[in-house]
């Protein structure tokens, strides 16, 4: 008996299954592959970089210098030697009357590897200082006027190389942060909608009809959290009143003259002003979960996805705190997204609500928001994760377009849609005379497609029905 259990195959978990029909999957493998290395350089982007990505200089300039030649050969004895590039020189070319580079090979500069750069250090995780890069002339080269663009530089002589490294450091984060952000809301939202559905619930409290939210019994804790309940949900309608009342305001000081549309928009307004404050003060408000979340998101779809970002980025002002502009992307990035992803959680958990151990968890007393949490949202998690690895990709292209037309990440920072604005910028040029400037667009194809990739190895890997 023991030999033939010995003999009978060892069951393998599903975690296992998945890695295994993943690694079948030889772009997905490839895709992840590229996609650690760009977050990796990402990560350590201080240490990639050959200068501070800000770095130029007005006297010499080097706008929209070349790619620096790299040469391994001794012009003398013809000979491999360490890796080295000549100085930089402008003059006039007189066939086209433009400016253009040429070697000044009067001096070679030797490239270092793990080079000091104690005139531009960096830091790493907002923690610790460094002046270490990867590559680099030195700071006799750079004092000389040397420079080492790998890939050229922008128009205002800055490395081109540098700059799109720490461009990855703001595309690829808000693609990630933006995705969580919008899992959290899209998982809540789509969670309450589906276990919800058909259950009028009270979304008021009136704080002048005490009857209406008063806990009768219960302890001490109960009734302080019941009693912070109400002044939140308040607060939430009497900020909604707020922002009507400001709409209302800033609709009259525009206006030139009462017209229909006017009036009509000032009306609804004022209905919307009061019902808040109704809603607030006196009338209790029911309303069923799933109407409120799925009219919402019907709404949001309603809206094209380009023109609702502009509105939304377009009420913040555009000259606050470049920082502040990066969390305020995120933001509005994660408010577009979720309708998506709440309205599927919302169908599976119309049928994960009636299965067998959600009853048998109701049975034993298991509140409400702990079957949501921990037996309902968990059975999510397949397509969730297929979810967030299919829409980073579209979130760092819509962080790239919104940067683009300039109502993205703003300058000291940057990203590779804000410099892809740079080399819009520079016209017709970009693509004939100074094709380097296009490299964020490559760096974007890159990002997107590999993530791409490993979407769709995810995506086998999870579904059983697709697996090998």
């Amino acid at each position: 008996m023991a030999e033939a259990r010995s003999e009978q195959p060892m069951m393998k978990s599903a975690r296992r299954l998945a890695w295994e029909q993943f690694k079948k999957h030889r772009l997905a493998l490839i895709g992840g592959s590229i996609l650690l290395v760009l977050y990796f350089m990402a990560a350590f982007a201080g240490f990639f970089s050959v200068y501070d990505p800000n770095f130029y200089t007005l006297s010499p300039s080097f706008r929209y210098a070349p790619p620096t030649p790299i040469h391994v050969r001794d012009p003398d004895t013809g000979r491999l030697t360490r890796p080295f590039v000549y100085g930089i020189k402008k003059e006039l070319d007189l066939d086209t009357f433009l400016e253009k580079y040429t070697e000044d090979q009067s001096k070679k500069y030797p490239i270092y590897f793990f080079v000091r750069t104690p005139d531009h250090p960096y830091t790493i995780f907002k923690l610790f200082k460094s002046d270490i890069r990867f590559i680099g002339l030195g700071a006799k080269a750079t004092e000389e006027g040397a420079r080492l663009y790998l890939i050229g530089s922008d128009n205002f002589g800055r490395d081109l190389w540098s700059r799109l490294v720490y461009g990855g450091q703001v595309s690829l984060t808000i693609g990630i942060l933006a995705v969580l952000l919008a899992l959290v809301i899209g998982l809540i939202m789509g969670g309450l909608s589906g276990f919800y559905q058909g259950t009028r619930m009270r979304l008021s409290l009136p704080v002048l009809r005490p009857e209406s939210w008063l806990v009768e019994g219960g302890g001490a804790l109960r009734r302080a959290l019941k009693a912070l309940w109400v002044v939140l949900v308040s607060l939430a309608w009497l900020g909604l009143a707020a922002g009507l009342a400001y709409g209302l305001w800033t609709l009259v000081r525009a206006a030139e003259g009462l017209d229909l549309g006017t009036l009509l928009v000032a009306l609804m307004l004022l209905f919307g002003i009061a019902g808040s404050l109704a809603a607030a003060f006196y009338y209790p408000v029911r309303l069923d979960p799933d109407d409120v979340v799925m009219r919402l998101v019907e709404i949001m779809a309603a809206i094209p996805g380009l023109f609702l970002l502009i509105t939304l980025r377009s009420i913040f002002p555009p000259n606050i705190d470049p920082l502040m502009t990066f969390y305020i992307v995120v933001a509005v990035l994660s408010f577009i997204g979720w309708g998506g992803l709440a309205r599927t959680i919302r169908g599976m958990v119309l049928s994960l609500r009636e299965m067998d151990y959600v009853t048998a968890a109701r049975a034993i007393g298991v509140s409400n928001w702990m079957i949501i949490l921990r037996h309902i949202l968990p059975a999510t998690a397949s397509y969730t994760i297929v979810y967030a690895s299919i829409a980073i990709p579209s979130f760092i292209l819509a962080e790239s377009g919104l940067s683009f037309i300039g109502f993205g990440i703003t300058e000291p920072y940057t990203s590779w849609g804000l410099l892809l604005k740079a080399a819009q910028d520079g016209g017709f040029a970009s693509f004939a005379d100074r094709p380097w400037v296009l490299a964020p667009g490559v760096a974007i194809f890159i990002a997107v497609l590999t993530w791409n990739f490993v979407g769709d190895g995810l995506r086998d890997a999870l579904d059983p029905r697709r697996r090998r």
